[in-house]
């Protein structure tokens, strides 16, 4: 009650001083640490703009800059007739001058679902399952852009295979959260408008206010779930009592931002809103997960047990994380609350042989009186946190990064380990623990924010994801893979402490462009060797086409990252085709041991098969290619009749065809 007095003496005392009238002069009128956060913005741009010049001078035929031909380059009114919501005339700019942009745009739900035609090679006959991945299917509605790329409505692609008749049938629906069925509402009201106009948004995001974005529409406005990051396959509940509701595995949509939602695996019909998990029927202590659910689980197939994390929401109490060991069938085993050095959103996680790991990074999520411009509508949320790692080497408010260590077996925080420099880090590739001379040295692969200037630029990316038509050519940052060493006393008493780092290199001396690292999970005690992931083909010989990199993924890699000499040269499928996040599926799944699949060891770690979605910027649609996951040879490509948005993550699941 002491804490709730003093938040709203202190509201009361912001709106007498004038704080809450945006609209005389809101410049001036913002809090000082959001005045100081654009400044920086700006001077981050001014830091880019004369090397973007010099580069677009160089060069004005670059591979991201339009040529007068393609889908993008028709006059608006043919554009009009073929796409479902004509893009702003700013936007359409952007995107004629950088193609790729066209694969943010929305996308609409199959009204059926559609048979690719094949135009090389064949399905793999052992190819059977299948891949469901989630995406942002819209981060515009009309001319309103979305406040972050993460706050995107989420969008379901399924992908079901059938090797042995040489056929896929693909499908896709928005996952119909409730603010997605609120603007569909709000949408039929403001029907017959032009590609001008401005909706208002029926919902909230992290970085997104509703309505037209005044103050008074967003007063204690709570973000909600887009649903939009992942999936989970789950098996099917034994007791379900519906009409062969047990015959269907489990499909969930995630997001770090709230609970897991159900969704039919044939239809994408959503079947359950958001729903923790709780323990299972037969346990004595009846339990649900106090926390969000992180969309990056983990699973220990020696185990059979699903590892994760989750945001504990909690504004008055000190910044905590919760951690949570689940069964097979999604029902909670045990969960554990820990304190964090700061608050912030922890967005990966992985394990090792013993532990669960993950990195702390310094971008700080506003708490108690921080709150009152969110609370009172005047900035959203996402617009209030602040990255404390640093850009200038003398900045002196600066905060540390952590490596969190945590025991498996009972979820209990073994080590905090701070790194001596700020890190930016979205995704982790794997985590590996070797003993030697009664010490642990423990070894996490990650991939990193890197920018020319050190420390990282975290303020920049954060930017670039606001508004991904608006980004610069030559301007965009990428993460590379780097592997962090740290030493454990194995003696009990918790005293661990960093060792070294290094590039993962490819080939050469130098780290390349990459993002959404993919590994086979075999679940035994072998550390991995490979990972799949999202890269930028460097110039190639006479002929390629082009004189400057793409400023977009538009080749996947397999990385060796025991020995970069022997990782794949980066696979391209074309000028102006890009590529969404390679999606492995390892052959120790379609063919796992009769009794127990953490047993399946007869095929080798790089054995199996790459899916990626790529978007033909020329045409605006997409393809879906099969590669050798060893080789990475081309096995497969299809043609799909429309475009699919660049998704984050996806799973397979083997021997489940759910469009026949």
């Amino acid at each position: 009650p002491k804490q709730t007095t003093v938040l709203l003496s202190t509201a009361i005392l912001y709106i007498i001083c004038g704080h809450f009238s945006v609209d005389i002069n809101a410049a001036a009128l913002l809090p000082q640490q959001l005045l100081i956060s654009r400044r920086r913005s700006a001077l981050h741009k001014r830091c880019h703009i004369s090397h973007r010049l010099a580069r677009l001078a160089s060069n004005q035929d670059a591979d991201d800059v339009a040529s007068n031909e393609g889908f993008w380059q028709q006059p608006s009114s043919l554009l009009k007739s073929c796409l479902t919501s004509l893009p702003p005339k700013e936007i359409l700019n952007q995107i004629r001058s950088q193609p790729y942009k066209g694969g943010f745009e929305p996308v609409s739900d199959f009204v059926q679902p559609q048979t690719p035609k094949i135009i090389y090679g064949s399905i793999p006959s052992d190819l059977v399952g299948t891949l469901a991945v989630n995406g942002p299917g819209r981060i515009r509605i009309g001319s309103r852009v979305m406040g972050h790329w993460f706050d995107g409505d989420g969008y379901i692609t399924t992908l079901s295979f059938d090797g042995r008749k040489n056929q896929v049938r693909v499908f896709g629906k928005y996952v119909r959260t409730s603010r997605f069925v609120a603007q569909e509402k709000q949408e039929k009201r403001g029907a017959g408008r032009d590609e001008e106009y401005k909706p208002p948004l029926a919902f909230s995001g992290a970085w997104t206010k509703a309505g037209c974005g005044q103050f008074y529409e967003n007063i204690v406005e709570i973000p909600q779930n887009p649903s939009n990051t992942a999936v989970m396959w789950l098996p099917p509940l034994t007791e379900s009592t519906s009409d062969n509701a047990f015959l269907k595995p489990r499909l969930l949509a995630l997001c770090e931002g709230g609970h897991p939602i159900e969704v039919d695996p044939v239809t994408l019909d959503v079947l359950n809103g958001e729903r923790p998990f709780k323990s299972a029927p037969s346990s004595a202590n009846a339990d649900s997960v106090s926390s969000f659910f992180s969309a990056h689980y983990s699973t220990d197939l020696k185990e059979n047990t699903i590892y994760n994390h989750g945001y504990i929401l909690n504004i008055f109490a000190p910044p905590s994380i919760n951690l949570m060991k689940l069964s097979p069938e999604g029902h909670l085993i045990h969960q554990k609350k820990s304190d964090m050095p700061y608050n912030t959103f922890v967005h990966d996680s992985t394990i090792s042989q013993s532990f669960i790991v993950y990195i702390v990074c310094p971008y700080l999520i506003p708490t108690g009186l921080e709150l009152i411009p969110f609370i009172f509508g005047q900035e959203p949320l996402g617009g209030l946190m602040k990255w404390r790692g640093g850009h200038h080497p003398h900045d002196t408010d600066t905060y540390y990064s952590y490596l969190h260590i945590h025991d498996k077996k009972d979820l209990s925080l073994k080590y905090r380990i701070e790194i001596p420099h700020p890190m930016s880090v979205y995704h982790l590739v794997d985590a590996f623990e070797e003993e030697k001379d009664e010490l642990v040295y423990l070894k996490v692969r990650v991939a990193e924010l890197v920018s020319n200037d050190l420390p990282c630029n975290r303020p920049l990316l954060e930017e670039q994801f606001a508004n991904q038509y608006a980004v610069q050519f030559g301007t965009r940052l990428h993460s590379t893979l780097r592997e962090y060493t740290f030493v454990l006393q194995n003696d009990g008493t918790s005293v661990g402490r960093f060792l070294d780092c290094r590039n993962i290199y490819c080939k050469s001396d130098d780290s390349i462009p990459c993002d959404y690292p993919i590994t086979n999970n075999f679940g035994g005690d072998n550390r991995l060797r490979f990972t799949w992931v999202n890269t930028i083909a460097p110039l190639a010989n006479e002929g390629d086409g082009r004189s400057l990199p793409s400023d977009w993924f538009d080749a996947v890699q397999k990385v060796d990252m025991e020995n970069g000499a022997l990782s794949s040269p980066p696979v391209t499928f074309g000028k102006h085709v890009y590529c969404g996040p390679p999606l492995f599926i390892p052959e120790n799944k379609l063919h796992p041991h009769p009794q127990n699949e953490s047993l399946t060891r007869d095929f080798g770690e790089d054995e199996g098969y790459i899916v990626v979605v790529l978007y033909l910027s020329k045409e605006h649609r997409s393809d879906v290619a099969i590669l050798d996951a060893r080789s990475m040879e081309v096995l497969c490509r299809m043609e799909l009749g429309c475009h699919v948005t660049y998704s984050f993550h996806g799973e397979f699941l083997p021997g489940f065809v759910a469009i026949q």
